[in-house]
């Protein structure tokens, strides 16, 4: 019978403990738990070469009853949202020179751009971070979807985004009143029929019937998902991408109060 060395024993009764020991420190809180300065870039990008994901079904939104953060102007979320809305406190933008070489180039569209001071917490405790951009057809946004920011040993980004394309819905309204109308006074049309204001679009088929136009509204067409969860340190910029979307953001530990307030006290010649 061979004997397996000692060496080797001990490395395969450890090697387990210590994945489940990450494992478990993962779940715990953690001294990491603190207010961090997030700043978010999100923008369009087109496909590469041999791209084979491929926008899929439309999305759509349900209300959302759990309490949240709303990042900027959101009015789509705020209509879909009927959970307490947690304040975050903004902050300075960083990272204007990447904006702008996102909006001078041809092959991005930058369609957000945000930075905000937020408490940051372990998974089971971390609240969505709703997001919404990009221009807006027939009130429903071009870009929407969550964040899910967390801590423990490494912070922790998730990202469930949707970029909408649309198609314009053409919604028709027949107006019977307005049928029998224009049927009752057919012999006259040749002339200068008094039509009703509510003709001033109607327009008659070939069977004499009328429809009319009363509102171009848009659907969903198709949406492309941005779904991942990267693992990340804070002070560094991160580059997270998709086929059809991309992410700029940076995370970094905000000061604490008592340095704030000793830079504060702090006369100018003492800091130099």
């Amino acid at each position: 019978m061979r004997l397996i060395p000692f060496a080797l024993l001990l490395s395969l009764v450890l090697f387990p403990l210590a994945a489940q020991a990450d494992e478990l420190e993962e779940l715990l809180p953690h001294h990491n738990e603190r207010d961090y300065i997030i700043e978010l870039l999100v923008f369009t990008q087109t496909p590469g070469p041999g791209a084979t994901e491929l926008p899929g079904e439309p999305k759509v939104f349900k209300p959302l009853e759990s309490a949240a953060y709303m990042l900027g102007p959101s009015p789509y979320w705020a209509h879909l949202s009927q959970g307490p809305l947690q304040i975050y406190q903004p902050r300075e933008l960083q990272l204007t020179d990447h904006a702008r070489a996102l909006e001078r180039s041809d092959d991005y569209r930058l369609l957000f751009h945000d930075a905000w001071q937020m408490p940051v917490v372990a998974e089971d405790r971390s609240l969505p971070l709703l997001l919404e951009a990009g221009d807006y057809y027939g009130g429903q946004p071009e870009l929407i979807g969550q964040l899910q920011l967390s801590v423990a040993r490494y912070l922790h980004l998730e990202t469930d985004l949707y970029l909408h394309t649309f198609e314009p819905l053409e919604t028709t309204h027949r107006s019977a009143a307005l049928t029998r109308f224009l049927n009752q006074n057919r012999s006259s049309l040749g002339t200068s029929p008094q039509l009703p204001a509510l003709t001033d679009q109607a327009a008659a088929d070939q069977d004499g019937e009328v429809s009319r136009m009363i509102n171009q509204k848009y659907q969903i067409k198709e949406s492309a998902q941005m779904r991942q969860r990267r693992r990340m340190r804070s002070g560094e910029l991160h580059f997270i991408d998709s086929p059809y979307l991309g992410i700029l953001v940076k995370i970094e530990r905000a000061p604490e109060e008592d340095e704030e307030d000793k830079d504060e006290k702090e006369p100018d010649s003492a800091r130099r």
